[in-house]
């Protein structure tokens, strides 16, 4: 998979979990993303208000403001940027409260690093692997 496109995104993370994070971390480093992690929704809609982001990587269970709330956020902030929920649970997407949120699809936890960039190419380059 080629992620020479990916170099030079800009992507928001929220997650709480330290592991999660790291391995995020790791992941997208490797990519060559530019990349800012937050562990709460809370902290994502602060970000957004500061930055302009490609996309949006959300974890749904979070403190202060869970990954739903941040996502509608979100989106009174920037209505165009995908917003990929980030969940252990392919069901949160299947019961569609992701998409009544403004969320664009979703990644199940763990995830692999080419399903990382299928979705990352996807959502940021139009590019359907």
């Amino acid at each position: 998979m080629n992620s020479i496109a990916l170099k030079n995104k800009r992507i928001l993370i929220a997650e709480d979990d330290d592991a999660c994070r790291y391995l995020w971390e790791l992941t997208l480093e490797a990519i060559g993303c530019c990349f800012v992690i937050v562990k709460d929704g809370q902290e994502a809609v602060d970000q957004a208000k500061l930055n302009k982001f490609d996309i949006v990587l959300m974890d749904l269970r979070m403190p202060n403001i869970n990954g739903y709330e941040a996502a509608a956020a979100l989106r009174a902030i920037d209505k165009a940027v995908p917003i990929i929920a980030l969940t252990g649970y392919a069901r949160a997407w299947e019961d569609g409260k992701c998409q009544a949120c403004g969320m664009n699809d979703y990644l199940t936890k763990p995830c692999t690093k080419e399903q990382l960039i299928e979705k990352l190419l996807k959502w940021t380059c139009k590019v359907n692997l």
